[in-house]
């Protein structure tokens, strides 16, 4: 499916909020499917989640969520959050709709996390999860590479270079504002818009690999490293799994 089928077609912006920044250890306490129609928002999935782990000062401060406040809001426990996010993102996959947000490897590590420790043990790829993904962190690196200029690319910051308002620091809210990014981007960069998904599976695979070895070289000095700084995308596997291959159709 080419750019022109795709950005007119369905995309679903995806978020979580966190109790923390630890992807192993750190749990979601709520998450958003926004769903844009032909560039048009047209459906909102958000839900609560009560985690086992403590909910950090940081987070809380920063999402303004906590235990007594996801009570109010109806959370449901850790297992069926975590299943309703998975059962999504799987039927998702099924039906070739892209998932975007910003930084998804955050995101999506941390829920194959949560998954494995879930009884029984599960993860992304065995909940039928393999892409497609746009990340507009990973493709705005990729397309506009003046580091110089712009080194801050944080979704807020995104916001404000592609003419929309800041997000709200909501699950729902940066989702929505992700895809809002992702259709600017699709209108800014004709090589965006001349893109199959399974291309640009691949294109921001090899944009953050290579943005990781430059981030890494930049950070000592320009001394390159013995050691591969590449980390996986659209999110890290566990080890035991094979790693991530570009499924899109």
């Amino acid at each position: 499916m080419r750019a022109d089928a795709w950005g007119s077609a369905t995309i679903v912006g995806f978020d979580i909020e966190t109790t923390g920044l630890d992807v192993e250890v750190d749990e979601p306490v709520s998450y958003a499917f926004v769903e844009f129609r032909a560039g048009v928002l047209s459906s909102v999935d958000e839900g609560w989640i009560e985690p086992r782990q403590p909910i950090s000062s940081g987070a809380a401060g920063v999402h303004g969520l906590t235990t007594e406040r996801l009570a109010a809001l109806g959370a449901v426990d850790l297992d069926t959050g975590i299943m309703r996010i998975a059962g999504r993102l799987g039927e998702l996959c099924d039906a070739n709709v892209p998932v975007v947000g910003c930084n998804l490897a955050y995101d999506l590590t941390m829920i194959d996390r949560v998954l494995a420790r879930a009884m029984p043990a599960s993860s992304l790829r065995s909940e039928g999860w393999t892409g497609p993904a746009l990340d507009v962190l990973v493709l705005d690196r990729g397309l506009d590479q003046d580091f110089a200029e712009r080194p801050v690319r944080r979704l807020d910051a995104l916001c404000t270079h592609y003419g929309h308002g800041a997000p709200c620091h909501s699950a729902s809210s940066d989702a929505e504002a992700a895809v809002l990014v992702l259709l600017s981007q699709l209108a800014r960069f004709e090589e965006l818009a001349a893109s199959s998904l399974r291309e640009l599976q691949e294109r921001q695979a090899a944009w953050h690999a290579q943005w990781c070895v430059d981030w890494s070289t930049r950070r000592r000095g320009g001394q390159a490293s013995l050691f591969g700084d590449e980390e996986p995308w659209p999110y890290d596997e566990r080890a035991a799994q094979p790693r991530f291959a570009a499924a899109a159709r």
